[in-house]
């Protein structure tokens, strides 16, 4: 039978579903473990998207970043409509961009697309997107005045072309980047990741006698939009808003999130509107990124068991007015916007909560605090150095908040050995930090203390992201908020919770996480899960 006119039963379309999940899965596996940064190999900031011809998304890895949730399908589309029409693609071909409107929000993040072709027919297209050790300019973080500060930024390129390197584009990236080598090796890992895709792909479709896989797709996306579609029809119509304070800089210029939502039968309609105007920080987002960091506690609400593909998200539209916080315009800089993109779930589930409180959590700890550490090794090798840390996760409406666990990103930790191998830094300190949960039936989850010791010979340059420390992880429904973080420097220094400095040898820094938000009153709490707290040194 011609594949153009199968109509898959149940059975088969599942089995080819979770086959195409492990096509993405093993490729993500491969970008992984062919990475040379610690931000990609150890804190899995990355994602990898099989699409069909069209650029629509039909598969995502399962551990990629929520961040990017639409992201490669909306650069795969811009890509065939305003810079490479179907007819311009040949077989080996890799494009690439970190373009922050078209890809993931920020210059750090690198789109790499492959066409797919099959008996010399484009049948398909696959994306990695991954946080780069470095794109040059000010490091990253919050601390460039503008855009063009963040670094370079690269327009839909072909990086190789019909499987010659574009030598000139390697060039550029090598010249204005730190590290080099861990950028281009990460790239070429990238790279590598399509490539074994395409492979595991091609392989499915012989075993199966697939000619193109749009026909797939088109059934796979309408069964993710059916189920999400119904799973909305459950709640009840109307408009639900909310508003959120957050820290901006800490000081002068703190930020507001005010989130309306629309639900009317099977759709969902996010509009922004009143929220805070652009920062002089690079905490500002662009709108596909917001979208992503919107849909995703949306769909963790309402369809969560369905993989992720273009029908769970038909059904969910989000706006904001140009030029905002979360709609930036150019030259306004990005470099953070990961910060404000992690505090999007606390306004969604916080108006959702009046429409389905059993189905929402409380406000999470940390929006993802991060750590950049450069300079040179005694021994005059560079270095380039992420780390992630997490704060207490939102209590859940029949359980407590894990500790030391952030949502919605799930980026993992950098294991202490390779975080003091990679750098001149010496961890003193890791533990929770008790009674920063927030109260409530289901108490927050706890943060964390960890403090590291600079023990190099020189100087080195740190960049510091942080949240939460003047405002707290709401609690929800009844519940308490979670307590606030703090940064702290031994000798005592002025530290900015965002920004750019210096790190002296001998000079120890201290950070505590917050704690996350409670759910449910806390006379309500159990007596047994109180006694408990207790015992674990959770509470004193």
């Amino acid at each position: 039978m011609n594949a153009f006119s199968k109509k898959y039963d149940s059975i088969t379309l599942s089995i080819l579903w979770s086959r195409l999940i492990s096509i993405v899965d093993e490729a993500g596996t491969t970008l992984q473990r062919t990475s040379f940064s610690t931000v990609t190999r150890e804190s899995n900031d990355f994602a990898v998207v099989l699409m069909d011809s069209n650029g629509r998304s039909l598969a995502q890895s399962s551990i990629s970043v929520p961040s990017f949730l639409g992201v490669l399908p909306m650069l795969t589309q811009a890509l065939l409509k305003d810079y490479f029409p179907k007819a311009t693609w040949q077989e080996g071909d890799v494009v690439m961009t970190n373009d922050p409107w078209l890809c993931a929000g920020h210059k750090p993040d690198i789109g790499i697309v492959s066409p797919i072709f099959h008996q010399k027919k484009l049948i398909g297209f696959i994306g990695t997107i991954a946080h780069s050790p470095d794109m040059g300019g000010a490091l990253w973080g919050a601390g460039a005045r503008d855009l063009y500060e963040e670094g370079l930024m690269v327009p839909p390129t072909k990086l190789i072309i019909a499987g010659k390197e574009n030598d000139t584009l390697f060039s550029i990236i090598r010249a204005n980047v730190r590290a080099a080598d861990q950028t281009l090796g990460d790239i070429r890992a990238q790279i590598a990741a399509n490539d074994q895709g395409i492979l595991s792909l091609k392989r499915l479709m012989e075993e199966n006698d697939l000619q193109e896989i749009d026909t797939l797709g088109e059934q796979i996306i309408a069964a993710s939009e059916k189920a999400m579609r119904s799973a909305i029809l459950e709640a009840p119509d109307g408009t639900y808003q909310y508003e959120y304070e957050a820290d901006g800089d800490g000081k002068k210029e703190p930020i507001k999130f005010v989130a309306t939502i629309h639900i009317k039968k099977d759709e969902i309609h996010v509009d922004y509107e009143g929220t805070s105007g652009a920062h002089s920080l690079g905490i500002n987002a662009v709108l596909n990124y917001t979208y992503a960091y919107t849909a995703y506690p949306i769909k963790c609400t309402f369809s969560p068991e369905v993989p992720n593909n273009e029908g769970a998200f038909r059904p969910i539209k989000v706006t904001a007015p140009k030029g905002c916080l979360v709609n930036a315009q150019k030259p306004v800089p990005l470099g953070a916007r990961n910060i404000t993109g992690n505090m999007l779930h606390s306004v969604v589930f916080g108006a959702l909560a009046k429409a389905v409180p059993n189905k929402i959590q409380a406000d999470c700890g940390s929006a993802c605090w991060c750590v950049v550490l450069n300079g040179m090794h005694d021994d005059g090798r560079e270095f380039v150095e992420y780390f992630f840390l997490n704060g207490g996760y939102g209590a859940r409406p029949n359980q407590d908040g894990v500790h030391v666990l952030s949502f919605p990103t799930n980026v993992a930790n950098v294991p202490i050995e390779v975080l003091e191998n990679d750098a001149p830094i010496l961890v003193t300190r890791k533990s929770l930090a008790p009674n920063s949960g927030g109260k409530g039936q289901y108490r927050g989850g706890l943060g964390q203390v960890f403090s590291f010791k600079h023990i190099g010979e020189k100087a080195i340059n740190i960049s510091i992201l942080t949240e939460k420390t003047q405002t707290q992880a709401h609690g929800i429904c009844g519940g308490e908020h979670g307590a606030k973080g703090s940064i702290k420097i031994i000798p005592k220094r002025n530290l900015a919770p965002k920004g750019l400095d210096k790190l002296y040898p001998g000079e120890e820094i201290i950070l505590t996480l917050p704690g996350g938000g409670g759910y449910g009153k806390p006379k309500k709490r159990s007596e047994k899960a109180i006694e408990k707290d207790l015992q674990l040194g959770y509470i004193n």
